[in-house]
């Protein structure tokens, strides 16, 4: 497995940090007390992000994948290099 996309749902996240805590290179809360991504440069998206596009590219898929697992309303959503969602 090779994670290519990484995608909040705001509508779901509820700002638990859960994927923070984990990931805390990859995510961060904005404003609003909802996940978005680290990105290249300095700056935070809202996402979808290619996970190449990431501040720090070389945080490990497995951690990004128990930062996912970790979210209690399942508000990440992770796909493969052939766009198939592998979680959740």
């Amino acid at each position: 497995m090779a994670i290519s996309k990484i995608v909040v749902d705001r509508n779901l996240c509820i700002g638990a940090a859960s994927c923070v805590v984990v990931a805390d290179k990859v995510f961060e809360l904005d404003a609003e007390n909802k996940a978005v991504f680290k990105v290249k440069g300095g700056s935070k998206s809202l996402g979808p992000v290619v996970k190449t596009d990431l501040e720090d590219s070389s945080t490990d898929d497995e951690t990004i994948l128990l930062a996912a697992k970790s979210c209690p309303t399942k508000a990440v959503f992770i796909y493969d290099e052939n766009g198939k969602q592998i979680y959740p």
